[in-house]
């Protein structure tokens, strides 16, 4: 038995990413060099802990040929640095800030892997996390082989329901409210109440409550993650036909039903616009929010994606 097979997955490590220091998880392959890297990039809130237990699967299933990194976005959570001590940006950033970081991370993994025998690098999008794919592929069309869009928010945002529902919690002046409310709560009461407060919407689940309470709900992180949302919603209104017109093959995306963020008739678009691909709807019952209850079940998904992407790899060589 080697000392490697000893070592706790997920590995834990900060990044500085041009002057930003970012969380990272990491899940190494067992084989000499991997044949793709797989880039995770979460929705919002952007905890790359609510996606654990979905890349442990993915990686039990291809530890021998697959690298998995995965990054939370800035500023939405409260983690170790490399020193041991924590870290918590408290400036607050934009959907493109966000962008342009992640792109940049990309390019840093990219370059790290060299320019001989590359694996092919592959990305994870879920959620907002699609829109963050996109903006890559769209830069760098030449170094991704694949990206792998799950419950993609590409197309008019504000004018879904769950958008409209929420609009009010994205004003200016309303989220600086909720964060400060947020940060009095955490003066005011022991961890172990607001754990329990918290476990009361009975959405999340145990383990991603505790998450949430301890890596998110700081003032500071509460505002970001709306920020960022009222970005979304400002931002993110036309698709993005061009792109898909273009390099449409290399998206696989996967759509809900009952998407509250993601109506179905976003999927018949899809579907109309990007012929290239593939786009799928999902059959199993899968939830937008899967890493609540459904992460077991939507690896299941992304690994069939991912035998065919290896197994293309292997003929492409």
């Amino acid at each position: 038995m080697s000392f490697a097979s000893l070592v706790s997955l997920p590995q834990r490590s900060s990044w500085t990413v041009c002057g930003e220091v970012r969380e990272v998880l990491f899940w190494p392959c067992t084989g000499i060099r991997p044949r793709a890297v797989l880039l995770m990039i979460p929705g919002n809130p952007g905890l790359i802990d609510f996606y654990i237990d979905f890349c442990n699967e993915l990686h039990a299933k291809f530890k021998k040929d697959l690298d998995i990194i995965g990054t939370s976005h800035l500023g939405h959570t409260l983690f170790s640095d490399n020193r041991g001590q924590q870290y918590r940006s408290t400036k607050t950033y934009s959907l493109e800030d966000q962008v342009t970081n992640t792109l940049a991370m990309f390019d840093i993994i990219d370059q790290t892997y060299g320019t001989e025998e590359r694996p092919r690098m592959l990305l994870c999008g879920h959620s907002i996390g699609s829109y963050m794919a996109q903006r890559i592929v769209a830069v760098r069309t030449d170094r991704v082989a694949r990206v792998f869009s799950l419950f993609p928010t590409v197309d008019k945002i504000a004018d879904t329901p769950r958008g409209r529902q929420l609009r009010v919690l994205f004003r200016p002046g309303v989220r600086q409210v909720v964060a400060g409310i947020i940060d009095v709560l955490r003066w005011l009461l022991p961890t172990s109440t607001i754990v329990r407060l918290a476990s009361l919407s009975k959405s999340l689940g145990d383990t991603n409550t505790r998450v949430v309470v301890d890596k998110m709900l700081h003032g500071s992180c509460v505002n970001s993650v709306l920020t960022m949302a009222a970005d979304e919603m400002r931002r993110i209104v036309d698709l993005d036909e061009e792109l898909y017109a273009s390099t449409g093959g290399k998206f696989v995306m996967y759509y809900g039903t009952d998407d509250m963020w993601v109506p179905e008739d976003r999927y018949e678009r899809m579907r109309a616009v990007n012929t290239q691909g593939v786009v799928r709807l999902c059959s199993g019952g899968i939830s937008h929010a899967f890493v609540t209850a459904h992460s077991a079940e939507m690896a299941c998904v992304v690994i069939g994606m991912l035998t065919d992407e290896l197994a293309a790899e292997i003929e492409d060589a």
